[in-house]
């Protein structure tokens, strides 16, 4: 008789979801309450985003806002009301870049019901979605945790991990993007290729850099069997061009609104840039200092190991290095650009790296002396 390889003792793997899922809407809440349980609060909108704002004011009525420009959220808010691009004039024009924006499509898809949500019922399920994909992905990570020899508590490096928690407080898709990339880690752990393919279209559909994710599963994936996966990245990139391809038709001759920051930059000069900035605000100088130390530790240790979830994070180091100032100087946006990299650290500190020595899908244990004896005698 053989078990698969499990950490000794530690909570039921139900339980430590529901302590992911209690972690996050008890974040939730705590910004909730002090707005009036009004969940407009996450929509992120800004102050001086005006025309977000008053698109919002036109289907919601009373909302709250934000200082300067807000945040993700008063752009996945116009999406989630429209998600299908059916009336893009009266939608998609209030976006900044509305292709661009409208390639993050799972998130506002399944908040707007598929369409079928109304204004009022989408405010509230922006905020429900994020919190059931923390609690879904504290499960599975927990899970993993115990299948590659760990302590199912690992599981809460996905509702402690500070890039996630600000990806809620802003209205993002990044906690279903990442949570989504977690559950094709779990297909794989059981063999399931497809399944876990198809997870990670989905991933790269609420955020296109969660390509990346998929890029590094391949490697490892390759380091560990020797075979090439291309249906890891290869589905991701044809959902992407095909939900490209329908945008380009629906969104012909909508303009938007413009404007917007640039993300990226030559390597390096937008980290320089931030350190001269953040040297007149030392408490930023020391989170941006901490998180770049966090990152190089992760990489070093990372590439060492053949840890799936760590190999996944680590294009995300290489991309920390193109991001332009305006994403570096912000300690909040940097930790969201960087949230793969937190959860994976603790996984490589705490998760065996020979859980699976031939293949990402875990390994059966090996008898026992005992066992071994026992058979040779009934032999």
């Amino acid at each position: 008789m053989t078990a698969r390889r499990k950490a000794g003792g530690g909570p039921p793997i139900w339980a430590v979801g529901l302590v992911g899922l209690a972690i996050a809407a008890g974040f939730a809440l705590r910004v909730l309450v002090p707005h009036g349980l009004n969940p407009t609060i996450f929509l992120a909108l800004g102050e001086d985003s005006h025309v977000q704002t008053s698109y919002a004011r036109d289907l919601l009525g009373d909302v709250v806002t934000r200082p300067d420009l807000g945040h993700d959220g008063r752009f996945f808010f116009p999406q989630a009301n429209d998600p299908w691009y059916l009336d893009p004039q009266m939608h998609a024009a209030v976006l900044d870049r509305p292709v661009y924006r409208g390639q993050r499509m799972l998130f506002p898809m399944l908040a707007g019901g598929f369409g079928l949500f109304p204004p009022h019922a989408i405010a509230w399920a922006m905020l429900i979605t994020n919190v059931v994909a923390f609690g879904l992905g504290t499960l599975l990570a927990a899970r993993l945790a115990q299948t590659w020899g760990a302590s199912p508590l690992l599981g809460l490096a996905i509702p402690l991990n500070i890039g996630l928690i600000f990806e809620l407080d802003i209205g993002g898709a990044g906690v279903l993007a990442y949570v989504l990339c977690v559950a094709a880690v779990y297909s794989l752990s059981q063999g399931r290729e497809w399944p876990a393919a198809t997870l990670l279209a989905g991933a790269a559909l609420s955020r296109e850099v969660m390509l990346l994710f998929a890029a590094g599963l391949l490697v490892v994936y390759w380091l560990r069997e020797h075979r090439f996966q291309w249906r890891l990245l290869a589905l991701p990139v044809i959902a992407m061009g095909i939900w490209h391809i329908y945008l380009r038709i629906q969104l012909e001759g909508v303009v938007g609104e413009g404007g917007g920051r640039e993300a990226f930059a030559p390597p390096f000069v937008g980290m320089w840039q931030a350190f001269m900035l953040w040297a007149e605000e030392p408490a930023d100088l020391l989170l941006g200092v901490m998180m770049l130390a966090v990152v190089v530790v992760f990489a070093l240790r990372a590439i060492r190991s053949r840890q799936p979830l760590a190999w996944g994070a680590l294009p995300f180091v290489a991309l920390v290095t193109t991001l332009s100032v305006y994403v570096w100087r912000e300690p909040v946006d940097l930790s969201r650009a960087l949230a793969p990299v937190f959860t994976a650290y603790a996984f490589v500190l705490f998760a065996k790296d020979d859980a699976a020595p031939s293949s990402i899908a875990p390994v059966e244990s090996a008898p026992s002396e005992r066992e071994s004896a026992d058979r040779h005698r009934s032999g």
